[in-house]
């Protein structure tokens, strides 16, 4: 008992005084890292007002961190000027305060830009379009990506390594890597190439060389479609960037097209009035875009006369194109039967030799 009351008023009161400053600063700065982050981002103008919405700002977090960070810095510079420590101690404090310090921002600024919160951060094209939820992903997942190996490059170089020679090394490593992964490398190339264009986007319909469907998800090394048999196709972006893509999301009217083939006997006038019925009818019908009908006698067939009928459907959703064309067709063939003309089938006439 007696040897702590001697250490206790052995302690000069400077030193105490010292400690409870440097706890003081790590909370003060604790405590006001939440409102300087705030106001900050006030000051720059970003969205939303009040403080619910601030704290979900992608930048939010990381000046928080920066700000209590430097806290604690200061904190330790004043036990350090206050203390007698040993120097190399001291340095090996100082760089392992960085070292968290980074590795604490790069988390920070890492989970800001996280897929997750991609909802958060409105990102426009240079058409004022907001851009689609699968190329923000990867974006995000880029510069999540890029902000990693800063850090790592920031703390190699406290701990004294030369970047210029690891950089010149990591060069001569990736050779290696992308010789022996080449395909790997083709698909990454792919991806930025797909990222770069964007022939399409997630909820796209395409056709692309022997497949087809919805497009679900577009990463790095491959793109995945959803087929029309409900299973999960995953391409690689090696395939997908030189491959002829058709983007039927793209598409703002379908194409309605069909051959009649009336029989050889059915009388031109009978031929020249289905025409024109045809085309009344089709300029009847809402959904057809006028200026697109075309209907010609086209040739003369072995089997009958054709006629083809062109027009365009002003919907793009393939089943309500589908429901269109039905009702046309429908029309078509209730024409016809008006006129008593009936559709040519394949004959064959056959001669025996006796």
């Amino acid at each position: 008992m007696e040897e702590i009351v001697q250490f206790i008023y052995g302690i000069e009161i400077d030193k105490i005084f010292s400690v409870f400053l440097a706890i003081g600063v790590i909370l003060l700065f604790k405590i006001l890292s939440s409102m300087i982050s705030k106001l900050i981002l006030k000051l720059l103008k970003t969205k939303g007002r009040d403080g619910k919405e601030l704290t979900k700002n992608p930048f939010y977090l990381p000046l928080k961190t920066i700000f209590t960070y430097i806290g604690i810095y200061i904190a330790i510079s004043i036990i350090v000027a206050t203390f007698t420590i040993d120097p190399d101690i001291v340095i090996i404090i100082r760089k392992a305060t960085k070292i968290l310090m980074i590795i604490s921002i790069a988390r920070a600024f890492g989970e800001s830009f996280d897929g997750k919160n991609a909802k958060l951060i409105k990102i426009k094209t240079k058409d004022d379009q907001e851009m689609d939820r699968a190329t923000k992903r990867i974006l995000l997942r880029t510069i999540r990506i890029f902000i990693y190996i800063i850090a790592g490059f920031m703390i190699v170089a406290e701990f004294g390594h030369n970047l210029g020679g690891l950089i010149t090394g990591l060069g001569l490593s990736g050779v290696v890597l992308t010789l022996a992964a080449q395909d790997t490398a083709k698909s990454l190339i792919g991806g930025i190439a797909l990222f770069v264009d964007k022939p399409f986007k997630a909820g796209d319909y395409i056709k692309i060389n022997n497949y087809e469907g919805t497009v679900e998800d577009i990463k790095f090394r491959s793109t995945s479609i959803r087929t029309l048999e409900d299973s999960v196709l995953h391409i690689p972006n090696s395939e997908m960037a030189i491959a002829a893509i058709v983007n039927c999301g793209e598409m703002t009217k379908r194409r309605f097209c069909t051959d009649l083939v009336l029989e050889l006997s059915t009388k031109l006038e009978d031929v020249k009035l289905i025409e024109n019925k045809i085309q009344e009818m089709l300029i009847e019908n809402e959904m057809v875009i006028d200026d697109t009908i075309h209907i010609s006698f086209e040739s003369i067939t072995d089997n009958g006369i054709k006629l083809l009928v062109i027009a365009y459907i002003n919907r793009s959703n393939y089943y309500e194109f589908l429901e269109i064309k039905e009702q046309i067709n429908f029309e078509i063939i209730n024409i016809l039967n008006s006129y008593n003309v009936e559709l040519a089938y394949n004959t064959q006439t056959v001669f025996i030799k006796r």
